[in-house]
């Protein structure tokens, strides 16, 4: 039945049909069907899959897996074939082109596709999964951070390992090279986070004896000092100017005005807004629940009526249809969550066009925009915290910085008698 819902001539059908295996090439497009695949992707699969299957691998014993060499192989014949036809130069085959994703499919769903090699583990992969794992149950750290200390941690590992260097051996000498190293490229403040990251293992591994006792204080943190510097992000009136010019009616336009709304309404953080439920959303009532990344708290705010209005236009005639609960979902099938690269290419790509700079165009940005907004209508630095979901009022502070307005207000009240 796939071929005659992919073809309409009569001709074009029989030569798939007649092609050697037609029940696993069928099976594979339904497949494709299945997970909302658009039609012209399908019906190229199909000119592949007859073309892989039919003309190259039925020629090899059929106990003979196909592994990523012959894929390759493949690749540079369809290649070859296609420049031919079209009259053109031979092009290298890119590792990640649709000739080779379909391939691999098909040949997993008939199961010719060789089995991967096992990834190989990382230098002490066990023993950061039980670094992880107390600082998720016993310190009760939010998930991106444990992820975040995780992989710094991982990078030492992997230049310990270049150098042929253990837990064992390890020395201050060898830590201040590594931060030596990254310094060339990270800025400080991203060097402190890495270090404090460092110093966490590092007491992780003193008490379970895998380093020399004391190694952990060897590392120094860079001095950040304390809101030395004010968020970046774009003007209120450059936020409004990005979201007026996300009007339309096609699904990019309609997803990214509802994400923009989001962020910079409520003041969200971006994992908060990718991990936004359907049942989050109480349209009777009129209210949004935010389940908070850092605390887990969940907070519930009024539904403010154009952030519904743009939420709702997203769901009827953007957000594709998936079983998925997640609000936020990729366009192009199979249909995921939305990612944090893609979110904050969204970001960027609409916020650069009213600012100058290329700085400051990500989520947090709004979510820096929004509480300055808040600061500017005279909200305290306590309401701003509890709309925000700080967990302290020390993360808040650095926005008493931002109302300039109001300090030289307070300086000509202060001194007006002097001066």
């Amino acid at each position: 039945m796939m071929f005659e819902v992919l073809f309409s001539r009569p001709s074009a059908i029989t030569r798939h049909r007649n092609a050697p295996f037609e029940a696993e090439r069928s099976a594979y497009l339904k497949q494709l069907a299945d997970r909302g695949h658009a039609v012209s992707f399908i019906r190229r699969a199909a000119y592949v899959c007859r073309w892989c299957r039919a003309e190259r691998i039925r020629r090899w014993p059929s106990d003979r897996p196909i592994g990523e060499e012959d894929l390759l192989r493949l690749s540079w014949s369809w290649a070859r074939r296609r420049s031919v036809r079209q009259r053109r130069a031979v092009a290298k085959p890119s590792p990640n082109d649709s000739f080779r994703s379909v391939a691999r499919g098909f040949l997993r769903v008939a199961g010719r596709l060789a089995a991967a090699p096992p990834r190989a583990a990382g230098p002490f992969e066990d023993r950061i999964q039980a670094f992880v794992a107390e600082l998720r149950e016993e310190r009760h750290l939010s998930e991106p951070t444990c992820d975040f200390r995780a992989k710094q941690v991982r990078r030492l590992a992997a230049y310990l390992a270049e150098r042929n260097l253990d837990l064992k051996n390890l020395n201050p000498s060898n830590l201040d090279g590594y931060l030596q190293h990254l310094s060339v490229s990270w800025n400080r403040v991203s060097l402190r986070s890495v270090a404090v990251a460092l110093r966490a293992w590092l007491k992780h591994c003193e008490r379970k004896g895998y380093v020399s006792p004391g190694l952990s204080k060897s590392i120094l943190v860079p001095r950040v000092y304390s809101l030395e510097g004010l968020p970046l992000g774009p003007t209120w009136e450059e936020v409004v100017r990005a979201i007026a010019e996300t009007e339309g009616t096609n699904p990019h336009a309609l997803r990214a005005r509802a994400a923009l709304l989001l962020l910079t309404v409520y003041g969200i953080r971006a994992g908060e807004l990718r991990r936004l439920r359907l049942e989050d959303i109480d349209w009777q009532r009129a209210t949004i629940h935010i389940v908070r990344s850092k605390s887990g708290r969940r907070d519930t705010f009024p539904l403010d009526v154009t952030v519904g209005n743009a939420i709702a236009q997203y769901l009827q005639h953007g957000r594709p249809r998936s079983d998925s609960r997640l609000v936020f979902l990729t366009l192009k099938a199979p249909h995921r969550p939305l990612s944090q690269g893609a979110l904050n290419s969204m970001t960027h790509i609409r916020l650069a066009r009213v600012m100058s700079g290329r700085k400051g165009c990500s989520p947090t940005a709004l979510r820096h925009a929004s509480a300055r907004h808040l600061v500017d209508a005279g909200l305290t630095l306590k309401e701003i915290g509890d709309y925000l979901g700080h967990r302290s009022a020390e993360a808040t502070r650095i926005y008493a910085k931002v109302d300039l307005s109001a300090l030289r207000l307070v300086v000509q009240d202060n001194l007006g008698g002097l001066v």
